[in-house]
């Protein structure tokens, strides 16, 4: 078996470990469902049959996708460090393979988030979306970028005490521009007329900030996951 043949079965392992666990426990599962259907059905009891503004429903939408993941994301790596696996996972598994097997668990996590939470909103806000490949490209493209910024973050929290205030305050700063590309990307996709150019260069440069994370979390995470 080549290195390379290894390195990609130990990061499908972890990520397959992590799915099982989650299946058995539905820790984040139940964090994300319980946060966007309760955000949502707040929201529509406020919006009380009315209809939700296109300039207002956008960062509307990626306030709850980023609590919601949020929320769930935080335990990515305390499974190990509250079960006391890390230095096993550590000795059994390249540090890189491991950050990509938690970046692929984290893509799980938020493929789930979005499918649950952006019908559920645009149901209950009604917004009319006139183009749905642009809002799906759009959020595909924001749920990699998010997850490629929480990954990071996770492991520097799993490290650290006071992990659940830890999580929110250092994972914000670093998605803030993330966020603003999203509900502009976003408020691109709702408008009719919107020139077909525009979505393609919104989830252009959501990808290019998911991958420039991605690029720097993968040289950084082996410093920070062997660190005591």
């Amino acid at each position: 078996m080549t290195g390379r043949s290894m390195w990609f079965e130990q990061a499908f392992a972890v990520c397959a470990k992590d799915l099982r666990i989650e299946f058995r426990e539905r820790t984040a599962v139940s964090a994300v469902v319980l946060f966007s259907v309760t955000s949502l059905v707040v929201l529509g009891f406020a919006l009380a049959g009315n209809n939700l503004a296109r300039e207002v429903s956008a960062p509307l939408l990626w306030v709850v996708m980023f609590y919601a993941a949020f929320s769930g994301l935080a335990h990515v790596f305390t499974v190990e460090e509250d079960g006391g696996t890390s230095m096993t996972l550590q000795l059994a598994a390249d540090p890189t393979a491991v950050y990509f097997g938690k970046l692929l668990y984290n893509l799980a996590l938020l493929s789930c988030v979005a499918l649950i939470a952006v019908p559920l909103f645009l149901v209950i806000s009604a917004v009319p979306v006139p183009y749905p490949w642009k809002l799906i490209a759009v959020v595909s493209g924001g749920s990699f970028a998010l997850a490629s910024a929480a990954t990071m973050t996770g492991v520097i929290v799993a490290k650290a005490r006071g992990r659940g205030a830890l999580f929110g305050a250092l994972g914000f700063p670093m998605v803030l521009p993330l966020l603003i590309m999203a509900v502009v990307a976003t408020r691109n996709a709702l408008n009719p007329e919107s020139m077909a150019w525009e979505p393609l260069r919104d989830v252009g440069g959501l990808i290019a900030y998911g991958t420039m994370m991605g690029a720097a979390s993968f040289l950084l995470f082996p410093y920070v996951w062997e660190s005591n």
